[in-house]
């Protein structure tokens, strides 16, 4: 949630040069702020970061880009456009999913491939389950994106909206599990159409069906991939800002926020003062609330996210049979997110997620 600020507002400091600190500061930028952009790296992308070495440029963060328009209106508030600065490729299939029993799926977000793929692999009675599930997805999408995802909220209340109700009766307070499962009945499929809520650290049979409009985003909307990686995007971001008169102050760690009645006045870091009239902080929750000297009052405790173990490997040689992502599904689902979360084990049957970046762009 975030709270309009009254006052003057000319200067800003963002907090953070990840992707939602560089969106924050080109949208500034075109409302008229003058910007100053700080972050502890010396590289802008903050978990979207690079690491180069032996030869190999790798991705240290995300690997799926979606919804390349949410980027696109941040270079457009400074009047750039996305694709003028990334090259970004449209993967098909968006994924490749294997299963323990040896099957094997090609999830394309083209809806004629995707249910004759699905044809294939399950038979008819679900290729039609998948007709239904990708309309459900798409009622989903425009229900939650402009009055929920693509919004500002100064109140809670806010979100008493029709579209709440709209979401309600399409059943996005049920399970996700639930959800999926009206639509398709073979347990494989359920799971290409689930996972996705792993992105947001929730276990699918835990997950709310609203997290479904991730898998919207994943296999309907279209995953793509910037020729150069992942770090391309925020790179590119970051070099128009600049352009657009954002201080960029990278190689700075932030170790405290002057105030002065109730407002902040200035970003400390540990090589200068920066003087604002406005802060915005993007890292996580736990660091801006140390910044803030303050953890808001709230009825549950936060709780960190499962997250995952993430290993980056250079070769000599390549696999031709993976695709630029395959999902490679254990024989146990939900057991084993059961033994992470609840037993706080390791997973006996881990699922993976196998990244190949230079099977699109060699030059990585």
């Amino acid at each position: 949630m975030t709270r309009t600020v009254t006052g003057p507002t000319d200067h800003v400091v963002v907090v953070g040069a990840g992707l939602s600190g560089l969106s924050a500061a080109l949208h500034l930028l075109g409302a008229g702020r003058r910007v100053t952009l700080v972050d502890r790296d010396d590289l802008p992308g903050g978990r979207a970061g690079r690491l180069e070495r032996g030869g190999y440029r790798i991705d240290t963060g995300p690997t799926v880009l979606t919804m390349p328009d949410l980027a696109d209106e941040a270079f457009a508030a400074v009047g750039e456009r996305l694709r003028d600065h990334v090259d970004l490729v449209p993967l098909h299939p968006a994924y490749q999913a294997r299963f323990a029993d040896g099957s094997s799926l090609d999830v394309h977000t083209d809806a004629a491939a995707m249910e004759a793929e699905v044809e294939r692999f399950a038979g008819a009675t679900e290729a039609a389950g998948y007709r239904r599930l990708r309309r459900w997805l798409e009622q989903l999408y425009r229900a939650q994106m402009r009055r929920f995802i693509d919004a500002n909220f100064d109140s809670p209340l806010q979100l008493l909206t029709p579209d709440l109700a709209r979401l309600a009766a399409l059943g996005g307070f049920g399970r996700l599990d639930a959800g999926i499962g009206r639509h398709l009945r073979d347990e494989r499929l359920r799971r290409v159409f689930s996972f996705q809520a792993l992105y947001a650290g929730v276990a699918p049979a835990r997950a709310l069906a609203a997290y479904a409009v991730i898998a919207y985003m994943d296999t309907v909307a279209g995953v793509y991939f910037p020729r150069g990686g992942m770090h391309a995007l925020p790179q590119a971001m970051a070099d128009v800002a600049a352009r657009a008169g954002a201080d960029l102050r990278l190689g700075q760690t932030v170790t405290r926020l002057e105030r002065s009645a109730g407002r902040v006045t200035a970003v400390v870091t540990d090589r200068d003062r920066i003087p604002c009239d406005a802060v915005v902080l993007t890292p996580e929750l736990p660091v801006s609330y140390g910044l803030l000297g303050r953890t808001p009052r709230r009825p549950l405790r936060i709780r960190h996210a499962p997250s995952a173990v993430v290993l980056h490997v250079g070769t000599d040689r390549t696999w031709p049979g993976l695709g630029h992502h395959t999902l490679s599904f254990g024989g146990a689902w939900r057991r084993t997110f059961d033994e992470l979360t609840r037993d706080g084990r390791l997973m006996s049957d881990p699922s993976l997620l196998v990244t190949r970046p230079t099977a699109t762009d060699p030059t990585l």
